[in-house]
């Protein structure tokens, strides 16, 4: 048995439960590229670490990691379930150095710019309302495209996420623009309402949810927009946040962090903020200087 074989079984046992598994497959297809004919017993760590290194001309480190990361699930599944491997060779490889989480975020001609251009594509008519959601309400991209109709409660509007990345369910404020634009899009919707917001557009396929890569890549690129992923449409929500004067709290418990820690690298958003807040204090108290 070789790599590809793992790969076959692999990924329709495990990757559609995923909630977003389009880039653990981007990163398998690749993977099956490089090694996928080498046999099992022969695969070694250093088969890994030379296309790894391979790789860091292309991506950035923290990327890198995530490849490795994806065929080392794989392998360790070919342990435990199959039993085809006794040891997983990607386990033990140390992971590359990665820089502090990214915080890019849109300026306003760039996010006019992105809201304009996510219009433009008929084909893809969704994509208006996906890029609005993860704007304001800062939601990851599997949580947004597992959405379904009946998590949507226009009334009080909100989205109820029952299944997110850290097991925890939440919610989230739907207001404006993206209020309107998923009210548009419901025009559209099916009598069920546990079916999908925005379902795959292969046939047979409607409880899936919809590969946004390619129409992402479009709108981008319509955009102008250079160094971006769709992740950093939730830093750009939690950064508007910050600089409208959210609290570290409220930021945290919108975009569901489950720890201070990773709200804590948008504090220096919220100085202006909070310099405010005591400036108002010391003139109560002290008088204006």
């Amino acid at each position: 048995r070789c790599v590809n074989d793992v790969l076959d079984f692999y990924e329709p046992e495990i990757l559609q439960s995923l909630k977003d598994p389009y880039s653990r497959l981007k990163h398998l297809s690749t993977w099956r590229q490089e090694i996928g004919d080498i046999k099992l017993d022969e695969l070694t760590k250093k088969h890994i670490k030379n296309f790894r290194k391979k790789l860091r001309n292309k991506v950035s480190d923290a990327t890198a990691n995530r490849y490795v990361a994806s065929i080392s699930a794989a392998l360790s599944y070919a342990v435990e379930e199959p039993e085809w491997l006794i040891k997983n060779p990607a386990l033990g490889i140390k992971k590359l150095p990665e820089p502090d989480g990214r915080k890019r975020f849109l300026n306003d001609e760039e996010r006019d710019n992105l809201v304009a251009a996510s219009a433009s594509f008929p084909n893809y008519p969704q994509m208006h309302a996906i890029i609005l959601i993860a704007i304001t309400a800062g939601m990851r991209r599997g949580e947004i495209l597992n959405l379904k109709w009946c998590d949507c409660d226009f009334g009080l509007r909100r989205l109820l996420i029952e299944d997110s990345k850290n097991e925890e369910s939440r919610s989230v404020p739907l207001v404006g623009p993206a209020l309107t634009s998923l009210i548009r899009w419901s025009k559209v919707r099916p009598l069920d309402s546990d079916v999908l917001v925005f379902p795959s557009h292969t046939k047979g396929a409607k409880n899936r949810p919809l590969d946004i890569d390619h129409a992402w890549r479009l709108v981008r690129e319509a955009a102008g927009l250079t160094n971006f992923r769709f992740h950093d449409l939730r830093h750009t929500a939690a950064s508007y946040l910050a600089m409208s004067g959210a609290g570290l709290r409220d930021i945290g418990d919108i975009l569901g962090h489950k720890s201070l820690s990773m709200t804590l690298r948008y504090s220096h958003l919220t100085d202006d903020h909070k310099r405010k807040t005591v400036s108002r204090m010391v003139d109560t108290y002290f008088g204006a200087q």
